[in-house]
């Protein structure tokens, strides 16, 4: 869903999200050698790229970030295990979000003052969201193999010559925010996106 696709809504300027599960002990997941960070590198980039979507496919402008206490730390030695963060956007849209390995969470919000949109569970799984707006619920049946149509959508974008609707230009970008997340959690400052 392209959540800034609907003009009735307005220009998203109030967004939060969170997205958690219980890592086992001794997933690799945890070794940042081989996952290049922890939840922030494997589950917050889902809540980054959709506030970009929700601020109307713009990047942040800049960040603040923390990195919460760990309460296993022999379990996440070199990652986080938990970092909450801050976005900021050009046209002054902000989202609040968090990611955790020690938790239990998938919800994303957007407001703008035309309306909201709320997925209250499984906001970034492939199946059973639950998605409620200021006009009513949405419903998703059946549920899509979303990996099968990107795919199909790649080798559509070579057939036809065509541009993907996700360029490496976007993997990019969500990596530059993930970078200046770090960094402001390293630094305890806020710290521009540099895409």
């Amino acid at each position: 869903m392209r959540l800034a696709a609907d003009p009735t809504f307005g220009p998203f300027m109030k967004m939060s999200g969170s997205r958690a599960f219980f890592l086992k002990p001794g997933a690799w997941r945890a070794d940042k050698k081989l996952a290049g960070g922890g939840p922030m590198m494997d589950l917050g980039i889902y809540i980054n790229h959709g506030a970009c979507m929700a601020a109307g496919g713009v990047a942040p402008v800049a960040v603040m970030a923390r990195e919460r206490p760990k309460t296993k730390p022999e379990q996440f030695p070199d990652v986080e295990e938990a970092i909450d963060w801050t976005m900021e956007f050009p046209n002054g849209a902000l989202c609040e979000a968090w990611t955790s390995y020690t938790d239990s969470t998938d919800k994303f919000r957007a407001e703008s003052a035309k309306g909201w949109i709320e997925f209250k569970e499984h906001a970034f799984t492939y199946r059973g969201m639950v998605v409620e707006t200021s006009r009513g619920a949405l419903h998703f049946d059946p549920p899509v193999n979303q990996q099968a149509l990107q795919m199909d959508d790649f080798a559509q974008c070579v057939r036809a010559g065509r541009e993907s609707r996700v360029p490496g230009e976007m993997g990019r970008r969500d990596l530059c925010i993930i970078e200046a997340i770090y960094e402001a959690a390293r630094s305890g400052k806020r710290t521009a996106v540099k895409v």
